[in-house]
């Protein structure tokens, strides 16, 4: 018996690249588009379900394309947001009390445990309603058609490409139908230093598993709960904190450029903002940790010192310090111990009374 086919050639993935993206470059390959090539696996793969195949993805699906193109099960899930389970986000499945579990732990501009309980139902952080189309101008420009499109592009918690220092646009096309001349693609506009640096220290996280701080070096998934949670802290109504705390998320915005909270009259959390209001807020907070690196401000927050730099210290290596040279008694104008111990025995030798009271003393 004849098993299922495998693909003899089909482009290899890139790094960070979202499972629909190299799913359409595999059916360009080939001629066809998703539908086609979900009907020669015997599955339904089309432009409708894209998001449900980048945000967790049926497992006969993942083992199908294992099997046909030889990448791993694990290497096929990392191109997915469920394949960053728990580090991104602590479960696929929306629970009561995610956003106290998630947002709420931590602190940073607020002291810890100072903050107005909140229920949102369907909560998943990070997660917009469907994720984004967003691109970086300078890795499309650069890259062949189609051009691959990566996770990160389509979830918020970016705004901008460190490696070509642009903010990243809302393209013309969807993710992995990306056939554009140049003369199509959007204009690459500067990003400032603060959004890149913030952004660049989310890239590693998904890329390496850590983030580099001025006091030490952090999990991933410290990192995703660390910013989300200064997000809330620059999200909550003013009326919510104390009066200290109002001021210095006052000056974070004033410093951003934009209004208190960018002008909200309601609370929303921010993957119910709108994409505007988005990008606003991540600027805010790559202000924050600006200043909270510069020690312009001080965070009262738990977390607030991974911001600043480690107290320098000095470690004992095991060798042993130099022994102090002994001064003389001649030096030093005085006695020491030994020189009085050594005349209370010469005394002793010739005057019986001083010998009588150096026993009774030794004794």
């Amino acid at each position: 018996m004849i098993g299922p086919r495998r693909w003899p050639l089909h482009p290899a993935p890139v790094e960070g690249e979202v499972l629909s993206s190299w799913l359409g470059r595999v059916a360009a390959c080939y001629g066809t588009d998703l539908e086609g090539l979900g009907a020669d696996i015997g599955l339904r793969i089309d432009r409708n379900t894209r998001d449900d195949i980048d945000l967790d993805p049926p497992s006969d699906l993942v083992d199908t394309l294992a099997e046909r193109s030889g990448l791993t099960l694990d290497r096929l899930r990392l191109m997915t947001v469920a394949g960053n389970v728990p580090w991104l986000l602590d479960d696929m499945d929306p629970h009561p009390d995610a956003f106290g579990t998630y947002a709420r732990q931590l602190s940073v501009l607020r002291p810890a445990g100072r903050h107005k309980p909140r229920q949102v139902p369907q909560w998943r952080p990070w997660l917009p309603p469907r994720l984004r189309t967003r691109a970086c101008p300078g890795c499309v420009a650069n890259s062949p058609s189609p051009t691959p499109h990566l996770l990160l592009w389509g979830i918020p918690i970016v705004s901008s490409c460190p490696e070509h220092g642009c903010w990243l646009e809302e393209p013309i096309f969807t993710r992995g139908y990306v056939y554009l001349a140049a003369s199509d693609l959007p204009q690459p506009r500067p990003a400032p230093e603060h959004v890149l640096a913030l952004d660049g220290r989310t890239h590693d996280a998904f890329t390496t598993g850590e983030v580099s701080l001025p006091g030490r070096t952090i999990h991933c998934g410290v990192w995703f709960r660390l910013l989300r949670t200064l997000i809330d802290e620059l999200s909550a109504p003013l009326s919510e904190s104390r009066a200290a705390t109002a001021r210095t998320v006052k000056r974070v915005w004033s410093e951003a450029g934009y209004r208190t909270r960018d002008g909200q009259t309601k609370w929303y959390p921010f993957e119910h903002q709108n994409p505007s209001l988005q990008l606003h807020t991540m600027e805010a907070a790559a202000i924050a940790v600006t200043l909270l690196e510069s020690g312009t401000i001080n965070g009262p927050g738990t977390e607030a010192a991974l911001f600043r730099p480690a107290p320098s210290m000095t470690i004992f290596d095991g060798t042993p310090p130099p022994p102090a040279p002994l001064a003389s008694s001649i030096m030093r104008g005085k006695p020491t111990l030994m020189d009085s111990f050594n005349a209370a025995i010469a005394s002793a030798q010739t005057n019986p009374e001083e010998a009588r009271t150096l026993f009774a003393v030794a004794t």
